[in-house]
């Protein structure tokens, strides 16, 4: 920390120390300063290992006290911060399985009856398996299409795969000729919180403890394992008059959301939302935008790098972006401008010409892609 001394400037503590003292004794027993700061000479060694702990003991005593800030805090002392405060209200959210629906069918229905139960599983042709978390019932004349819900075996952003994509069997159904897939896409699939984003949920706690406001209403939702974004707002008349109703607009770490995911943010703003008052949720749709600059260089400067920084910044920045929230140029320049040797003129932005809104009441989250940016 760079308030704290560090190994160098306790030496230096203890060399002015010796020096000092050594000034009151006899010419010719003397310590001379040559002597504290040879390498290897005794009084340099007793120095030398003395700063070296003295710099442990100063290390830890300011992780200690880092620790006892919401900033400061990292890991386990992150968690045991907010614990502390909070209790149990803000714990840090695991890593999250994805949600998804199921469409199963059959040819006919010379099977008879039966039912793909709770806890069979499928899989993706790549592997990802989900078990299911309620049952497929088939009457005995039923060929269906019959729905049901299921979630990821493994917790993580690998789970939230395609629509169409879950199209085999893992668990053998009683009826062989019964086919599945996933009309919807997977969503919810998320890593275990990360320091960053929990320690601004934490923050967000106070602004929510008086439930029923729309800041309340978003920590509410993001409470829900698997949802990373959520923006709630008053919905309104054409002509600007409340309604009484709230829309809120969710995504998980792929900027979209699916009604699984969408219901379970439903069924948990029960203790959120004020009684009476409607929320219509809303899972983000992501739209990705192609963004290309033009750019200069200071003399000397390696472009190449220099633009796979700048790329990577605007990548950052952008995907930060909430559902409904426009895509402003002026982001895009200061992305830039914020890399050193980068040179950003008036035309630096090409491509979006202008900034970029999204369609009223759609809940599109603006998103990119590295091979999205490029300098023309």
């Amino acid at each position: 920390m760079p308030d704290l001394p560090n190994r160098t400037e306790l030496f230096n503590i203890y060399a002015d120390e010796v020096l000092s003292r050594a000034a009151g004794r006899p010419t010719g027993r003397q310590i001379t300063s040559e002597e504290v700061f040879t390498a290897g000479s005794d009084v340099n060694l007793i120095g030398a290992a003395g700063s070296a702990m003295g710099e442990e003991v100063v290390r830890q005593l300011g992780r200690s006290n880092a620790a006892r800030s919401l900033d400061g805090a990292v890991g386990d002392e992150l968690d045991r911060w907010a614990a502390d405060r909070y209790g149990v209200d803000v714990p840090r959210k695991g890593a999250a399985p994805a949600l998804v629906t199921l469409s199963f069918s059959r040819p006919s229905a010379g099977a008879g009856a039966f039912t793909y139960p709770v806890g069979a599983r499928v899989q993706t042709p790549g592997g990802v398996q989900f078990e299911l978390t309620t049952s497929a019932p088939f009457g005995a004349l039923a060929t269906g299409p019959v729905t049901a819900t299921a979630r990821a075996v493994e917790a993580g952003p690998a789970g939230n795969v395609a629509a169409g994509t879950i199209t085999s069997f893992v668990t053998n159904p009683a009826d062989q000729t019964l086919t599945v897939t996933n009309p919807a896409f997977a969503a919810g699939g998320d890593e275990t919180e990360a320091d960053d984003v929990y320690r601004e949920r934490v923050r967000r706690f106070f602004a929510a403890r008086v439930r029923g406001t729309l800041p309340a209403i978003e920590f509410g939702a993001l409470t829900v394992p698997g949802v990373r974004q959520a923006v709630a707002v008053e919905e309104t008349t054409p002509t600007g008059a409340l309604t009484g109703g709230v829309t809120l607009y969710i995504a998980d770490v792929n900027a979209q959301a699916n009604q699984t995911l969408v219901t379970a943010v439903q069924l948990a703003l029960l203790e959120w939302r004020c009684g009476g008052i409607p929320v219509d949720v809303v899972g983000a749709v992501p739209v990705f935008q192609t963004i290309t600059y033009q750019l200069d260089f200071e003399a000397n400067v390696d472009t190449v790098l220099a633009f796979e920084q700048v790329r990577q910044v605007t990548v950052a920045r952008v995907n930060q972006l909430e559902p409904n929230e426009p895509l402003h140029r002026a982001l895009l320049f200061e992305a830039a401008r914020s890399i050193e040797g980068v040179i950003v003129p008036a035309d630096g932005v090409a491509v979006p010409a202008g900034d970029v809104i999204p369609t009223a009441g759609s809940g599109q989250v603006f998103r990119t892609r590295a091979d999205l940016v490029t300098n023309a």
